[in-house]
């Protein structure tokens, strides 16, 4: 008997770095500062796992507000100090990714410069040589909730999209993995997690959820045990 798993995608932000939090609580400054009053739990579940860009958009056309372009530049200051003096890796992340015996990549919203910076300074980027894509190169449009950087990953990695697995952490990161045909574990395990987090992932589309990374290699074993060969 043989099992088929060909790949696992981890997201980045708020999965193998506890960035997440930085990014909202920041962000709801800048957007209080600007008149705009987002709870953290609404913020969290309608709009993480969007790029900076659309997620300014949408906060735009639901919240009927004005916001200046230089809200942009002022955030990426501002988050990349923050990550200098706070970012953490998740719990567990290293001996996770130490132990993985098949491909594993990363796919994510946030531009390579960034993930470049962010994974260096918790000594993840070795991890992963020539496997870390970002949606940002790919084009406007074409980020998360829209499956192209999972599809692209898989394109390049030769992995059937039906043999791979994915972590996300995000309603939307999960349902862009779903719409690639991936099957997706919901990540809960971040300092940004809300009320009815794992709901929300089980409901736009995750197979499962997992509240820290020490369960991910058990659910690994499951997914395999799901698509074994006889």
């Amino acid at each position: 008997m043989s099992s088929v798993l060909d790949l696992v995608i981890f997201d980045c932000d708020g999965v193998l770095i506890d960035s997440e939090i930085i990014g909202i609580t920041l962000t709801l400054k800048l957007l209080k500062e600007h008149g705009v009053h987002i709870d953290f739990n609404e913020f969290s579940s309608r709009f993480s796992g969007l790029t900076w860009d659309e997620l300014i958009e949408s906060i735009r056309t639901q919240k009927g507000v004005a916001l200046p372009a230089s809200i942009r530049d002022s955030f990426h200051a501002a988050l990349l100090e923050a990550f200098a003096t706070s970012l953490k890796r998740i719990d567990g992340t290293l001996e996770v990714l130490s132990a993985l015996d098949i491909p594993y990549c990363i796919c994510s919203n946030s531009s390579a410069s960034q993930l470049d910076y962010s994974l260096s300074l918790v000594e993840l980027k070795h991890f992963f040589p020539e496997r870390i894509f970002s949606a940002v190169d790919l084009g406007p449009g074409r980020g998360k909730p829209q499956p192209d950087i999972f599809l692209h990953a898989a394109k390049v990695l030769h992995a059937d999209p039906v043999h791979t697995l994915v972590v996300e952490d995000s309603v939307h990161g999960v349902t862009a993995a779903s719409r690639a045909g991936m099957t997706v574990i919901g990540f809960t395990g971040g300092a940004h997690t809300y009320p009815q987090h794992a709901e929300k992932l089980l409901a736009a589309g995750a197979w499962s959820t997992i509240a820290s990374m020490h369960q991910l290699p058990g659910e690994i074993a499951r997914f395999r045990d799901r698509n074994r060969i006889r």
